[in-house]
């Protein structure tokens, strides 16, 4: 996900993500809650078919999994992130609205999202910082008002579900940094809410 367009003035009118906090129940479907990074078992999706004909036992989902660190920081107007467990690639995954400064940031303007179709994404604060999520539930004609935003305190991380929409773990600190793990394909499909229907999302940093 590159994520790095600048903010169009044009689309003044963002679709308000709603907000909650995250917890075991309102999660369901979503994720699962992570309270130990080393034990929690990545999700593995089976390589899919094309046909009637099924996978040969054991096979299909033998890839791995990739594991590193999640930095997440702000630069100016720009939530940009890294991951260690891919690569070195820094990318910005939103930006504040025009005219916010960094220090008074509410919200986080967002045009991309993407689910992995090869497995689950575990995402683990190392240093217990709190942090909002943006997700969406399976499903390729997925729409601006599907997106629900999750505030984590910090005491726990999240796996998110195999299929799953959802943009990069968004810090509220300056920087925070998230211990990830996922499957090694590292398979993405992407939706760009401008492209498609003209709408940034507004992402709430705070309850």
């Amino acid at each position: 996900m590159s994520g790095d367009k600048n903010i169009d003035s044009k689309y003044d009118d963002p679709y308000q993500v709603p907000i909650m906090v995250a917890d075991e129940k309102n999660l369901k479907g979503y994720g699962t809650i992570v309270t130990d990074f080393e034990k929690e078992k990545v999700e593995i999706a089976p390589w899919p078919v094309s046909g009637k004909r099924k996978l040969h036992p054991g096979t299909g989902s033998l890839g791995g999994i990739r594991s590193g660190e999640f930095i997440c920081k702000w630069e100016g107007d720009a939530c940009q992130a890294i991951n260690k467990g891919v690569d070195d690639t820094v990318y910005i995954t939103g930006r504040l609205p025009a005219g916010v400064l960094k220090q008074n940031r509410t919200h986080l303007l967002v045009r991309e999202a993407n689910y992995h179709p090869d497995g689950g994404q575990v995402f683990f604060p190392r240093d217990k910082d709190p942090f909002i999520t943006l997700l969406a539930l399976p499903g390729d004609d997925v729409k601006p008002e599907d997106f629900v935003a999750f505030y984590f305190d910090g005491s726990f991380g999240v796996q998110m579900h195999t299929n799953v929409w959802h943009q990069a773990v968004i810090p509220i600190n300056d920087l925070d940094v998230f211990l990830t793990k996922q499957a090694a394909s590292y398979a993405c499909v992407d939706v760009d809410t401008i492209g498609e229907f003209g709408k940034y999302l507004s992402v709430p940093l705070k309850l």
